[in-house]
């Protein structure tokens, strides 16, 4: 086969850089023909990503949840097939998958690419600058005031970088007023601070946000939580910490295959961790949308 494998270059702080150059290196012991792809940003690393692809087979991503979303926006909705090695600050798609760590990837790489593909579904997220993929959450609010200041947190570990965020927008958190019309049905108002709209169960390095998502299903788990007090809302983000929110009366869990976000703030966009763009935005399942390899 034609491997591309995508990874952060060698030189940039974290494991990804230094796991990825290992895998090419595996992935032509197997025998494969590869092409190791490591720009020195997202954009770079996505253009240089999809042309490489033109006459690849699969493209192995190696890193967290932002290097799975650079990946399904190139193989998503393709024949393409995706092999993931973890190697990120969150790896919630990859735990998803039973993929725990870069050295299981590694050690089942042989198996996982001479494996039948998996099929999971997508999110697709339609917004004002274009439209992108994501394979877990969509979040808007908290949640990616959250994401904007995790992916600012550079000098913060990694491991506890996503938590840490959460702690410092604590201090100023933002009620906002969505619009919201669920499968194109009535539109309604809803004056919150979080709102996620879930394929996979956990983001954030694990934080399970929608413990009954599914991401075979072909349906979005939207979670909304009511305007509260500023010490209810503590509670309740204890609760979502644990899982445990879903009964908690002031948060609804709404199944859905589409649901359209609009607010008359500027409100960013985050799918993976990564920022999309602004609101309004119309997020739509796509069932078994991505190929997937993995070991038995």
């Amino acid at each position: 086969m034609h491997i591309v494998v995508a990874s952060k270059p060698a030189d940039r702080p974290g494991r990804g850089g230094a796991v990825g150059a290992r895998t090419a290196a595996r992935v032509a012991e197997l025998g494969h023909e590869v092409r190791h792809v490591a720009a020195a940003d997202y954009r770079g690393q996505l253009e240089q990503t999809r042309f490489a692809m033109t006459t690849a087979d699969a493209l192995v991503v190696v890193g967290g949840d932002g290097m799975v979303h650079l990946g399904v926006n190139i193989v998503g909705g393709t024949s393409k097939r995706l092999v993931i090695v973890p190697a990120g600050s969150g790896n919630d798609f990859a735990a998803s998958l039973g993929i725990r760590s870069a050295e299981q990837a590694l050690d089942g790489l042989e198996a996982a690419l001479a494996a039948d593909p998996e099929r999971f579904d997508l999110v697709r997220i339609e917004h004002p600058e274009g439209v992108s993929l994501a394979a877990g959450v969509v979040s808007v609010g908290f949640d990616a005031d959250v994401t904007v200041r995790s992916n600012r947190f550079t000098r913060v570990p990694s491991a506890l970088r996503y938590r840490a965020a959460i702690v410092a927008t604590l201090l100023r958190p933002r009620h906002r007023t969505f619009r919201m019309r669920f499968d194109g049905g009535e539109e309604r108002s809803w004056r919150t601070l979080i709102v996620a709209i879930a394929n996979n169960s956990t983001f954030g390095g694990g934080v399970p946000i929608a413990p009954s998502a599914s991401l075979h299903d072909g349906r979005l788990t939207a979670v909304l939580a009511d305007e509260v007090s500023y010490p209810r809302f503590l509670i309740t983000l204890a609760k979502a910490m644990r899982g445990t929110h879903e009964a908690d009366p002031r948060v609804h869990i709404l199944d859905c295959e589409s649901v359209d976000i609009a607010s008359d703030d500027a409100v960013t966009v985050c799918g993976d961790g990564e920022i999309v763009g602004r609101l309004p935005v119309r997020c739509t399942a796509m069932p078994g949308a991505l190929q997937v390899l993995r070991a038995p």
